[in-house]
């Protein structure tokens, strides 16, 4: 993931004389990272026109745990682990934690969604560091995850694929494909992160298209699948429950409000 495997970690074992964190003091420190990336978010979605706000919003939690828990987590084991933000449009809440974590210039930001910028609306692939493809039309992520996923264990690999999906985006039909193709492969390094806020770009999900019981409906394609609030010490918590489970695939549905 380039120089987002060590990018401002929340564990870090370059010192092996000092114990590993205590789960309070990890979410100490994810909670006070977040106050201030959640303060830069606010002030560059003012800039932007609130350019998709509240699903930027909504992911910060699942992206601060990601980045700075579960990514490093997977260095000190051993593990390669890449995320995938299939809801491309939430791209502002991904700059600018990767601006956070020192990914990105600050001043960068500012180039948003300007032409030959790195930092378009919608993430491209390659263009910086940890962005494995371009997302942004959405139910394609979970199918690239599992063909990276499952390259990886033919080569025998440790590696792991989280996709952050959004829930309008559960309507796509290639989502459902996707997920009947992990489970008859049994590809259990990949991890399904569901952002259920509620919300789509035309109003409620339930009102729009009935999505629940989106985990009944996961654990009938056979996957294993586990709610948790949209709260960073949940999703940490979540995040190594998840990593012990093997065999088939795992989804985390995040709920809660904005």
């Amino acid at each position: 993931m380039g120089r987002g495997y060590d990018a401002q970690p929340i564990l870090n074992n370059e010192d092996k004389s000092c114990s590993t964190p205590s789960l309070e003091n990890i979410y100490t420190l994810l909670m006070n990272k977040k106050i201030n990336v959640s303060k830069n978010l606010n002030e560059f979605l003012k800039k932007i026109n609130n350019y998709h706000a509240d699903s930027s919003r909504s992911v910060l939690n699942i992206l601060l745990a990601l980045y700075n828990y579960w990514v490093p987590k997977g260095i000190n084991q051993g593990i390669k682990r890449s995320i995938i933000l299939s809801k491309g449009h939430a791209s502002p809440a991904l700059y600018v934690l990767l601006s956070e974590n020192n990914e990105i210039e600050e001043e960068e930001l500012e180039s948003f969604a300007m032409p030959n910028s790195r930092l378009q609306s919608h993430p491209e692939g390659g263009k910086i560091p940890g962005i494995l493809f371009s997302t942004g039309s959405l139910g394609q992520g979970l199918s690239v995850a599992n063909g990276i996923a499952y390259a990886a264990r033919l080569n025998n690999e440790r590696r792991e694929i989280a996709v952050i999906l959004g829930d309008g985006e559960l309507d796509e039909g290639q989502i459902w494909e996707s997920i009947s193709t992990s489970f008859s492969l049994k590809i259990d390094n990949v991890l399904a992160i569901i952002d259920r806020n509620g919300f789509q770009l035309s109003g409620p999900t339930e009102e729009i298209k009935i999505k629940e019981s989106i985990k009944k409906k996961f654990e009938a394609f056979g996957w294993y699948a586990l709610e948790v609030r949209n709260d960073i010490k949940e999703l940490i918590i979540a995040l190594d429950m998840l990593s012990e489970i093997n065999g088939i695939p795992k989804a985390l549905i995040v709920k809660g409000d904005i």
